[in-house]
């Protein structure tokens, strides 16, 4: 059983909105801004460089690289910490031996981040195919193999879309590519920290993630999971003190041999500092419930949008393929005008195209509304929301017959 009424205690937000925008960044709970400023305040007490203090703060940057990789069933060798997802997949983008006439697959449901780096490998001779996802925005296992090719590199898809919510089989579409010898990148940007994950169970090469989203950690955390056979098969894109070896007399450099390879310069410590704390909030409510919280959410909210006169919900019709992400738009309404009129209210969700390109163009449409609930969300804060809509609605509708 969740603690609510901890968790509420934790969150100063709620005084003052109700928020409902996890997908694009999390509210941070109370816990990990203490780690976060405690740290800073004594940097400034102190100083950054006293022996002591920094040694401390590195040690217990390597004791959150462990906790971390415990968290998605690594090794801490094969986790580097990153400060976003998109970093992480140019990580990786850029750092393969790339030859010519090879193949990425993507998904028609993908964000900029993992489809624009792929594109952009073009210029280097690598084709980008896109696989048409089913009714439902699921990856059909036999299409996916059917578009493998001697020539298939990898494949690179998002395990939950943030403009439909689908929930992709992971682990299946993993298995298929390790049969032809395929690498996979999974983009969890959407689900480290909704639901369980273990790289081990999913069987992926790369996993990355952003810390920011439903993990609560911090702006300007994340995560790049490598698998450590790949780890020498990386070339890192960025070079600098911390993740090279320099051989000075002999004219010469290598790179560490851990994922700490791909981090150049120094650690950005209040981020790695805050998404540890994020890390042991989510452990002490634990994955699994939250996982289950989310999902009884995510019915209730559709089940109550679906009362909204016009609302046209986009995404799987299938609820068990859905979590938390639910977009939709009001025939004759634009999206703006109705987070907006619920943003002066106090209720927080998100329009736009979310980046996701493909899937406006899919639904003929410019734009959408977006709900993204978390497990510190209630069914009330949800009626409130929708009780918004249906208020915006009546005062559009009485706007017009006076404007006749």
């Amino acid at each position: 059983m969740i603690d609510m009424m901890t968790i509420h205690k934790d969150m100063p937000l709620l005084e003052q909105y109700i928020y409902l925008n996890t997908a694009a960044a999390s509210a941070i709970p109370q816990p990990v801004v203490n780690v976060m400023t405690s740290y800073l305040q004594k940097q400034a007490s102190i100083g950054p460089y006293l022996p002591s203090f920094r040694r401390e703060t590195y040690e217990q940057v390597e004791r959150i690289r462990e906790k971390t990789a415990l968290f998605i069933g690594a090794s801490k060798e094969e986790i580097a910490f990153m400060p976003n997802g998109s970093m992480a997949i140019n990580y990786i983008s850029g750092g393969l031996d790339w030859h010519q006439d090879d193949e990425v697959i993507v998904l028609d449901t993908e964000m900029l981040s993992n489809y624009v780096p792929w594109l952009a490998l073009q210029q280097q001779g690598v084709r980008l195919k896109v696989l048409k996802t089913n009714a439902e925005y699921m990856v059909d296992l036999h299409e996916l193999e059917q578009l493998i090719t001697p020539n298939t590199r990898l494949i690179a898809f998002a395990h939950m879309s943030n403009a439909a919510g689908t929930i992709q089989p992971a682990s299946e579409i993993c298995q298929l590519a390790k049969k032809y010898n395929v690498l996979t990148l999974v983009n969890a940007n959407q689900t480290v920290g909704l639901l369980p994950i273990l790289v081990t169970e999913l069987g992926c090469d790369f996993l990355v993630a952003s810390g920011r989203k439903w993990l609560r950690g911090p702006e300007g955390s994340g995560l790049l999971y490598v698998r450590k056979s790949l780890i020498p098969a990386l070339t890192p894109i960025m070079i600098g003190w911390g993740s090279t070896n320099w051989d000075y007399q002999n004219n010469d450099y290598s790179f560490i041999e851990t994922a700490k390879r791909f981090e150049p310069g120094c650690p950005v410590i209040p981020s790695i500092l805050g998404l540890g704390a994020a890390i042991d909030y989510a452990n002490a409510i634990g994955i699994q419930p939250i996982y289950q919280r989310v999902q009884q959410l995510t019915k209730y909210l559709i089940e109550q949008l679906e009362t909204i006169p016009g609302i046209v919900l986009y995404g799987p019709q299938n609820r068990e393929h859905r979590l938390s992400v639910t977009p939709f738009n009001i025939e004759g309404h634009s999206p703006d005008d109705v987070t907006n009129y619920l943003a002066d209210r106090g209720i927080i969700i998100e329009a736009g195209t979310f980046m996701a390109n493909t899937i406006m163009e899919r639904n003929h449409i410019s734009k959408m509304a977006r709900f993204s609930p978390h497990y510190f969300n209630t069914f009330e804060e949800i009626d409130r929301a929708v009780s918004g809509i249906k208020e915006f609605l009546e005062i559009s509708k009485t706007k017009a017959q006076d404007s006749r």
